[in-house]
């Protein structure tokens, strides 16, 4: 069973830019205070062109560890499902909202394609940046 997805509308904000922003808004709960600590986020576009699932990983050292799986499928999960340790409510509800909701947001990819994204640490300037991105993307004043 699917959830069903309003149309793809184009909204001003990529999908690239608020997945990057979920994570910055959240480096702390992944990062485990490292300083060179890498997330990389991995997704699928489906055959109707619709953002089906997502993988966060992060890397501290030498290997990579999963952080979370999120897809929109009912019988997959319901909602992210965290690993290794890592747990974030905050950051499990964005990625929630923009799976939900991602109709808002713009992507370049074609139908049954792969897209990652590797988010080194974040700058303040990255931090603000983020949170403009999801008051824009949600419609919150700032």
């Amino acid at each position: 069973m699917k959830t069903e997805i309003p149309p793809k509308a184009f909204g001003s904000v990529a999908l690239n830019h608020i997945l990057e922003s979920a994570v910055v808004l959240n480096w702390d709960a992944l990062a485990c205070g490292s300083t060179n600590c890498l997330v990389k986020i991995e997704y699928h576009i489906g055959s109707d062109g619709a953002l089906e699932y997502l993988r966060l990983w992060a890397r501290a050292r030498e290997y990579w560890s999963l952080i979370c799986n999120c897809s929109i499928h009912r019988g997959w999960s319901n909602g992210p499902c965290f690993s290794n340790g890592y747990h974030s409510h905050r950051l499990g509800r964005l990625l929630q909202s923009i799976m939900l909701n991602q109709n808002q947001f713009r992507h370049d990819h074609g139908p049954n394609s792969n897209g990652t994204l590797e988010i080194g640490p974040p700058t303040v300037e990255d931090a603000t940046c983020a949170t403009a991105r999801v008051n824009e993307a949600f419609q919150r004043p700032a």
